[in-house]
Protein backbone atom coordinates (compact mmCIF):
# COMPACT_ATOMS: atom_id res chain seq x y z
CA UNK A 1 0.00 0.00 0.00
CA UNK A 2 2.60 2.74 0.91
CA UNK A 3 4.35 1.67 -2.42
CA UNK A 4 1.47 2.48 -4.56
CA UNK A 5 0.98 5.66 -3.13
CA UNK A 6 4.38 6.09 -3.41
CA UNK A 7 4.16 5.44 -7.13
CA UNK A 8 0.80 7.90 -7.29
CA UNK A 9 2.72 10.49 -5.91
CA UNK A 10 5.73 10.34 -7.92
CA UNK A 11 3.51 9.73 -11.43
CA UNK A 12 1.63 13.56 -10.11
CA UNK A 13 4.96 14.99 -10.06
CA UNK A 14 5.89 13.64 -13.73
CA UNK A 15 2.57 15.09 -14.66
CA UNK A 16 2.70 18.01 -13.29
CA UNK A 17 6.60 18.69 -14.75
CA UNK A 18 5.36 17.52 -18.29
CA UNK A 19 2.01 19.88 -17.99
CA UNK A 20 4.51 22.97 -17.07
CA UNK A 21 6.43 22.08 -20.04
CA UNK A 22 3.88 21.82 -22.80
CA UNK A 23 2.40 24.94 -20.82
CA UNK A 24 5.28 26.89 -21.93
CA UNK A 25 6.28 25.40 -24.85
CA UNK A 26 2.90 26.64 -25.96
CA UNK A 27 2.86 30.08 -24.83
CA UNK A 28 6.55 30.58 -26.32
CA UNK A 29 5.46 29.21 -30.13
CA UNK A 30 2.20 31.31 -29.51
CA UNK A 31 4.71 34.51 -28.23
CA UNK A 32 7.53 33.81 -31.45
CA UNK A 33 4.28 33.74 -34.16
CA UNK A 34 3.20 37.07 -32.53
CA UNK A 35 6.44 38.37 -32.79
CA UNK A 36 6.75 37.53 -36.14
CA UNK A 37 4.23 39.74 -37.08
CA UNK A 38 5.05 42.46 -35.02
CA UNK A 39 1.86 42.65 -33.44
CA UNK A 40 0.87 45.34 -31.03
CA UNK A 41 -0.79 45.24 -27.80
CA UNK A 42 -2.07 49.16 -26.66
CA UNK A 43 0.87 50.44 -28.92
CA UNK A 44 3.44 49.02 -27.21
CA UNK A 45 6.76 47.18 -28.84
CA UNK A 46 6.22 43.98 -30.96
CA UNK A 47 9.02 42.66 -28.57
CA UNK A 48 6.84 43.35 -25.74
CA UNK A 49 3.63 42.47 -26.97
CA UNK A 50 5.01 38.89 -28.05
CA UNK A 51 5.97 38.06 -24.09
CA UNK A 52 2.82 39.60 -22.55
CA UNK A 53 0.89 37.34 -24.99
CA UNK A 54 3.36 34.00 -24.37
CA UNK A 55 3.17 34.87 -20.73
CA UNK A 56 -1.21 35.40 -20.84
CA UNK A 57 -1.21 32.13 -23.68
CA UNK A 58 0.47 29.95 -20.60
CA UNK A 59 -1.45 31.70 -17.59
CA UNK A 60 -4.71 31.08 -19.56
CA UNK A 61 -4.02 27.29 -20.20
CA UNK A 62 -3.20 26.62 -16.76
CA UNK A 63 -6.25 28.31 -15.67
CA UNK A 64 -8.56 26.24 -18.49
CA UNK A 65 -6.83 23.23 -16.46
CA UNK A 66 -7.19 24.24 -12.87
CA UNK A 67 -11.10 24.30 -13.46
CA UNK A 68 -11.28 21.32 -16.11
CA UNK A 69 -10.07 19.50 -12.78
CA UNK A 70 -11.95 21.22 -10.17
CA UNK A 71 -14.97 20.77 -12.00
CA UNK A 72 -14.56 16.84 -12.67
CA UNK A 73 -12.84 16.46 -9.93
CA UNK A 74 -14.23 16.19 -5.51
CA UNK A 75 -11.28 15.45 -4.64
CA UNK A 76 -9.35 18.30 -6.50
CA UNK A 77 -12.61 20.44 -5.05
CA UNK A 78 -11.81 19.49 -1.69
CA UNK A 79 -8.22 20.14 -2.24
CA UNK A 80 -8.62 24.01 -3.31
CA UNK A 81 -12.00 24.69 -0.83
CA UNK A 82 -12.64 22.57 1.97
CA UNK A 83 -9.05 21.27 3.09
CA UNK A 84 -8.69 23.25 6.04
CA UNK A 85 -12.35 21.77 6.78
CA UNK A 86 -11.64 18.43 6.48
CA UNK A 87 -8.07 19.16 8.68
CA UNK A 88 -10.27 20.37 11.60
CA UNK A 89 -12.66 17.12 11.25
CA UNK A 90 -9.50 15.37 11.61
CA UNK A 91 -7.89 16.87 14.11
CA UNK A 92 -11.58 16.31 16.03
CA UNK A 93 -12.00 12.51 14.93
CA UNK A 94 -7.93 12.30 16.48
CA UNK A 95 -9.10 14.11 20.01
CA UNK A 96 -11.89 11.92 19.72
CA UNK A 97 -9.52 8.64 19.02
CA UNK A 98 -7.75 9.61 22.06
CA UNK A 99 -10.24 9.77 24.22
CA UNK A 100 -11.86 6.92 23.80
CA UNK A 101 -7.85 5.07 23.54
CA UNK A 102 -7.56 6.92 26.82
CA UNK A 103 -10.94 4.90 28.12
CA UNK A 104 -10.29 1.60 26.71
CA UNK A 105 -6.71 1.13 28.80
CA UNK A 106 -7.75 3.41 31.91
CA UNK A 107 -11.45 3.53 32.87
CA UNK A 108 -13.70 0.54 33.41
CA UNK A 109 -16.96 -0.07 31.15
CA UNK A 110 -20.15 0.54 33.41
CA UNK A 111 -22.22 -0.83 30.90
CA UNK A 112 -21.41 -2.67 27.83
CA UNK A 113 -22.87 -2.61 24.32
CA UNK A 114 -26.00 -4.22 24.13
CA UNK A 115 -27.02 -4.91 27.32
CA UNK A 116 -30.08 -4.35 28.21
CA UNK A 117 -31.35 -1.10 30.03
CA UNK A 118 -34.10 0.68 31.49
CA UNK A 119 -36.04 -2.23 33.37
CA UNK A 120 -39.04 -2.47 30.70
CA UNK A 121 -39.67 -3.64 27.14
CA UNK A 122 -42.89 -1.65 25.60
CA UNK A 123 -45.32 -3.45 23.59
CA UNK A 124 -46.75 -2.67 20.53
CA UNK A 125 -50.27 -4.56 20.30
CA UNK A 126 -50.92 -6.61 16.66
CA UNK A 127 -52.96 -4.95 14.26
CA UNK A 128 -52.03 -1.40 16.05
CA UNK A 129 -52.60 1.57 13.57
CA UNK A 130 -49.96 3.76 12.35
CA UNK A 131 -50.99 6.22 14.81
CA UNK A 132 -51.27 4.25 18.05
CA UNK A 133 -48.12 2.44 17.24
CA UNK A 134 -46.45 6.21 16.99
CA UNK A 135 -48.21 7.30 20.36
CA UNK A 136 -46.82 4.04 22.17
CA UNK A 137 -43.24 4.56 20.82
CA UNK A 138 -43.33 8.21 22.30
CA UNK A 139 -44.78 7.19 25.57
CA UNK A 140 -42.37 4.31 25.99
CA UNK A 141 -39.73 6.57 24.83
CA UNK A 142 -41.03 9.48 27.33
CA UNK A 143 -40.75 6.65 29.90
CA UNK A 144 -37.34 4.87 29.21
CA UNK A 145 -35.27 8.36 29.32
CA UNK A 146 -36.90 8.99 32.87
CA UNK A 147 -36.04 5.47 34.16
CA UNK A 148 -32.62 5.71 32.32
CA UNK A 149 -31.97 9.21 34.38
CA UNK A 150 -32.92 7.76 37.64
CA UNK A 151 -31.00 4.61 37.33
CA UNK A 152 -27.76 5.34 35.80
CA UNK A 153 -27.18 8.90 36.96
CA UNK A 154 -26.49 8.08 40.56
CA UNK A 155 -23.67 5.37 42.08
CA UNK A 156 -21.88 2.90 40.68
CA UNK A 157 -21.93 4.79 37.00
CA UNK A 158 -22.98 8.26 37.76
CA UNK A 159 -23.89 8.98 33.89
CA UNK A 160 -24.83 12.36 32.85
CA UNK A 161 -28.46 12.64 32.37
CA UNK A 162 -29.83 12.11 28.88
CA UNK A 163 -31.09 14.88 26.52
CA UNK A 164 -33.48 14.01 23.85
CA UNK A 165 -31.20 15.31 20.72
CA UNK A 166 -33.30 18.09 18.20
CA UNK A 167 -34.59 15.67 16.08
CA UNK A 168 -35.77 13.11 18.43
CA UNK A 169 -39.58 13.35 16.84
CA UNK A 170 -38.24 12.36 12.93
CA UNK A 171 -36.00 9.61 15.15
CA UNK A 172 -39.26 8.41 16.98
CA UNK A 173 -41.25 8.57 13.24
CA UNK A 174 -39.04 6.52 11.39
CA UNK A 175 -39.39 3.67 14.67
CA UNK A 176 -42.46 3.85 14.35
CA UNK A 177 -43.29 3.72 10.91
CA UNK A 178 -40.42 1.62 9.62
CA UNK A 179 -41.25 -0.52 6.79
CA UNK A 180 -41.19 -3.97 8.30
CA UNK A 181 -43.35 -2.68 11.39
CA UNK A 182 -46.53 -3.05 9.22
CA UNK A 183 -45.69 -6.53 8.52
CA UNK A 184 -44.61 -7.74 11.88
CA UNK A 185 -47.99 -6.14 13.78
CA UNK A 186 -50.11 -7.86 11.12
CA UNK A 187 -48.85 -11.41 12.74
CA UNK A 188 -47.99 -10.81 16.04
CA UNK A 189 -47.01 -7.82 19.08
CA UNK A 190 -44.09 -6.12 18.64
CA UNK A 191 -41.81 -5.89 21.55
CA UNK A 192 -39.29 -2.70 22.05
CA UNK A 193 -36.29 -3.32 23.77
CA UNK A 194 -33.67 -0.97 25.57
CA UNK A 195 -29.91 -1.57 25.33
CA UNK A 196 -26.82 0.53 25.16
CA UNK A 197 -25.69 1.32 21.80
CA UNK A 198 -21.89 1.79 23.01
CA UNK A 199 -20.25 1.17 25.63
CA UNK A 200 -20.69 3.52 28.67
CA UNK A 201 -18.00 4.51 30.94
CA UNK A 202 -18.06 5.43 34.64
CA UNK A 203 -19.13 9.65 33.83
CA UNK A 204 -19.87 9.30 30.13
CA UNK A 205 -23.34 10.63 28.88
CA UNK A 206 -26.21 8.40 28.71
CA UNK A 207 -26.45 6.89 25.22
CA UNK A 208 -29.54 3.91 24.53
CA UNK A 209 -31.36 2.81 21.50
CA UNK A 210 -34.52 1.10 21.29
CA UNK A 211 -34.87 -2.19 19.00
CA UNK A 212 -38.65 -3.42 17.45
CA UNK A 213 -38.64 -7.11 17.64
CA UNK A 214 -41.44 -8.98 16.74
CA UNK A 215 -42.88 -11.10 19.41
CA UNK A 216 -42.84 -14.32 16.90
CA UNK A 217 -42.70 -17.72 18.27
CA UNK A 218 -38.83 -18.75 18.13
CA UNK A 219 -39.41 -22.59 19.64
CA UNK A 220 -42.35 -24.68 20.11
CA UNK A 221 -42.48 -26.10 23.33
CA UNK A 222 -40.71 -29.67 23.37
CA UNK A 223 -38.74 -29.25 20.06
CA UNK A 224 -35.20 -29.83 19.76
CA UNK A 225 -32.95 -26.77 19.99
CA UNK A 226 -29.00 -28.18 20.25
CA UNK A 227 -26.81 -31.11 20.51
CA UNK A 228 -23.35 -31.99 21.73
CA UNK A 229 -21.99 -35.16 20.87
CA UNK A 230 -20.85 -37.74 20.33
CA UNK A 231 -18.99 -37.20 23.22
CA UNK A 232 -16.57 -40.49 24.48
CA UNK A 233 -17.20 -41.90 27.48
CA UNK A 234 -14.60 -42.99 30.19
CA UNK A 235 -13.10 -41.86 33.77
CA UNK A 236 -12.18 -38.34 32.39
CA UNK A 237 -15.46 -37.77 30.75
CA UNK A 238 -17.51 -34.75 33.07
CA UNK A 239 -21.13 -34.12 32.41
CA UNK A 240 -20.92 -30.90 33.91
CA UNK A 241 -18.21 -30.02 31.20
CA UNK A 242 -20.61 -30.99 28.80
CA UNK A 243 -23.62 -29.46 30.26
CA UNK A 244 -22.09 -25.74 30.22
CA UNK A 245 -20.35 -26.02 26.82
CA UNK A 246 -24.21 -27.12 26.14
CA UNK A 247 -26.61 -24.45 27.58
CA UNK A 248 -23.38 -21.54 27.21
CA UNK A 249 -22.80 -22.25 23.82
CA UNK A 250 -24.73 -24.47 21.47
CA UNK A 251 -27.76 -23.23 22.49
CA UNK A 252 -27.44 -19.68 22.12
CA UNK A 253 -26.00 -19.65 19.26
CA UNK A 254 -28.87 -21.53 17.66
CA UNK A 255 -31.40 -19.78 19.87
CA UNK A 256 -29.70 -16.61 18.03
CA UNK A 257 -30.14 -18.30 14.61
CA UNK A 258 -33.63 -18.89 15.12
CA UNK A 259 -34.66 -15.47 15.89
CA UNK A 260 -34.32 -14.99 19.34
CA UNK A 261 -32.92 -11.35 19.89
CA UNK A 262 -28.90 -11.56 20.83
CA UNK A 263 -30.14 -10.06 24.56
CA UNK A 264 -32.24 -13.14 25.24
CA UNK A 265 -30.74 -16.08 23.50
CA UNK A 266 -28.14 -16.10 25.91
CA UNK A 267 -30.30 -16.17 29.15
CA UNK A 268 -31.01 -20.18 28.87
CA UNK A 269 -31.85 -21.47 31.76
CA UNK A 270 -32.05 -25.29 32.89
CA UNK A 271 -35.34 -26.59 34.11
CA UNK A 272 -34.90 -30.09 34.42
CA UNK A 273 -32.51 -32.79 33.01
CA UNK A 274 -33.33 -36.61 31.91
CA UNK A 275 -31.19 -38.33 33.61
CA UNK A 276 -30.22 -36.46 36.53
CA UNK A 277 -26.97 -34.38 36.59
CA UNK A 278 -25.26 -37.53 39.01
CA UNK A 279 -27.25 -40.07 36.92
CA UNK A 280 -25.45 -38.69 33.77
CA UNK A 281 -21.83 -38.58 35.06
CA UNK A 282 -22.78 -42.17 36.06
CA UNK A 283 -23.79 -42.81 32.36
CA UNK A 284 -20.30 -40.95 31.12
CA UNK A 285 -18.08 -42.80 33.08
CA UNK A 286 -19.26 -46.45 30.99
CA UNK A 287 -18.15 -47.00 28.00
CA UNK A 288 -19.13 -45.97 24.62
CA UNK A 289 -20.24 -42.68 23.01
CA UNK A 290 -22.79 -40.45 24.60
CA UNK A 291 -25.44 -37.69 22.71
CA UNK A 292 -26.72 -34.45 24.87
CA UNK A 293 -29.48 -32.48 23.30
CA UNK A 294 -31.27 -29.71 24.62
CA UNK A 295 -35.58 -29.27 24.24
CA UNK A 296 -37.59 -26.28 24.64
CA UNK A 297 -39.12 -26.43 28.01
CA UNK A 298 -41.72 -24.12 26.56
CA UNK A 299 -42.95 -22.51 23.82
CA UNK A 300 -40.02 -19.75 23.48
CA UNK A 301 -41.01 -16.06 22.34
CA UNK A 302 -38.58 -12.77 22.52
CA UNK A 303 -41.45 -12.32 25.58
CA UNK A 304 -40.15 -15.12 27.47
CA UNK A 305 -36.96 -13.65 27.74
CA UNK A 306 -34.92 -16.47 27.99
CA UNK A 307 -33.99 -19.57 26.45
CA UNK A 308 -35.78 -22.95 28.90
CA UNK A 309 -34.44 -26.02 28.47
CA UNK A 310 -34.94 -29.65 29.51
CA UNK A 311 -31.56 -31.97 28.46
CA UNK A 312 -31.43 -35.61 28.06
CA UNK A 313 -28.29 -37.75 28.04
CA UNK A 314 -28.28 -41.03 25.86
CA UNK A 315 -25.66 -43.14 24.63
CA UNK A 316 -25.57 -43.84 20.82
CA UNK A 317 -25.68 -47.68 19.39
CA UNK A 318 -22.86 -49.11 19.26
Amino acid sequence: MHFLSLLRGVGLILFIVVLAGVIAYIGDRVGHQIGRKRLTLFNIRPRYTSTIIAVGTGMLIALVITLVAIFASNQVQTAFFRLSEINAEIAKAQARANELEQKVTSAQVCVQLNSLMGGSVGVIPRNSPAGLRNDIVRNFYNQTVGNLNREYTGPPCNLKKFSPPSNVDKLLGSLADRPEMDAWTAQSDVLLVVTADQNLYYNDPIHFAITPVADRLVVPGGAPIATLGPIPGGKNASAGVALAELLNGAVPREAYRRGMPPHFAGNVTLARTYPSPKDMQRMLSGKGNYVMAAFAATDIYPHTFGVPVVVTLQKLPS
